[in-house]
């Protein structure tokens, strides 16, 4: 079952990376990306909150605001821009 949320995480992170900006002067485009704020994020940085690159999911549309939670509705966005909107992909929505 852990290997089915580890999957579904893998596929919602490459989806909303896929719609990050590429930044110029990297050799490697997947790795260093822009969000949609502009903040420069690492792919290899999910989830740390201690990097300066660090992001997670994010709700475009906030589920408390009608969105949905289909991967089309998912950003990768900058860990302080999440905390900040305080939209993250919340655990329960893995587990589920």
């Amino acid at each position: 079952m852990a290997t089915n949320h580890m999957t579904l995480l893998e596929d919602l992170k490459r989806a909303a990376w896929s719609r990050t900006s590429p930044v110029g002067g990297h050799t490697n485009a997947w790795e260093f990306r822009k969000d949609r704020l502009g903040n420069m994020v690492r792919w290899a940085d999910y989830g740390n909150r201690k990097s300066p690159f660090g992001w997670e999911l994010d709700f475009i549309e906030p589920k408390s605001m009608g969105g949905s939670t289909d991967s089309e509705n998912l950003q990768a966005l900058h860990w302080r821009a999440t905390a900040a909107r305080s939209t993250s992909l919340p655990a329960a929505l893995l587990a589920a």
